[in-house]
């Protein structure tokens, strides 16, 4: 069924009998939305929705974002924003404090949020003796298409908490998440000023919305 096509039976009666599977996209936005603002009816502004931007790119709208499309307003946008992001939280399990994190996959998966996001920003993801979570920081925040970050400052989160190891992470929002030649030579200078330090760099990972890239899973990076 397209996100667009509408039963005339109501959608909820529809998911109560059949469940939420048998719903178009507008239809569950709708039903997420309750009534409309303005002149705009639940079932109008969830349509709009749909037919401007699919599914998979609201969902990581920040609400004012989700606020803009004619008929929503901050009120049904904040509820939308909440869905969506129960949904996250239901469909996987990120990693938790203790968790062994020396797998890329799982990496991106911690940082996933920050995957989507439409600025470049650096992390530091802070490991204990066994490789296992501490937790992670964000360090510095660029613009669209570069975040500057001092080794110094990447490092410096890690030496304050005690940490025995990290894992440096930076997004691109351009959506994907090959290293650039930039990228390559800040790897080779955080590797080495964490040595200088005495911490363990165990991996540098790019995260975006079309994957991620590890320096260690891609043979350029010592462990």
């Amino acid at each position: 069924m397209r996100s667009g096509t509408w039963i005339v039976d109501g959608p909820r009666e529809r998911m109560l009998a059949s469940g939420p599977s048998v719903l178009s996209d507008a239809e569950l936005v709708a039903l997420v939305l309750g009534s409309g603002s303005g002149r705009l009816s639940a079932r109008a502004a969830a349509l709009r929705m749909v037919e401007s931007s699919p599914v998979p790119e609201l969902a990581w709208c920040p609400p004012e974002a989700l606020a803009v499309h004619p008929g929503v307003g901050p009120a049904r946008a904040a509820a939308l924003a909440a869905a969506f992001e129960l949904g996250r939280r239901g469909a996987w399990a990120p990693p938790r404090r203790g968790e062994r994190l020396l797998e890329p996959g799982r990496v991106a998966e911690l940082m996933r949020h920050a995957a989507h996001a439409d600025r470049e920003c650096f992390h530091v993801v802070m490991l204990d003796v066994r490789g296992r979570l501490i937790r992670a920081e964000r360090v510095a925040e660029g613009s669209l298409t570069q975040c500057p970050v001092s080794p110094r400052d990447a490092l410096r989160p890690a030496v304050r908490d005690g940490a025995h190891g990290v894992i440096f992470v930076h997004n691109h929002p351009s959506g994907d998440p090959s290293p650039s030649a930039e990228d390559a030579d800040l790897t080779e200078r955080l590797r080495a000023a964490a040595e200088l330090v005495g911490v363990v760099a165990r991996d540098h990972v790019i995260v975006a919305a079309g994957g991620y890239f590890s320096f260690v899973e891609a043979g350029r990076w010592r462990r």
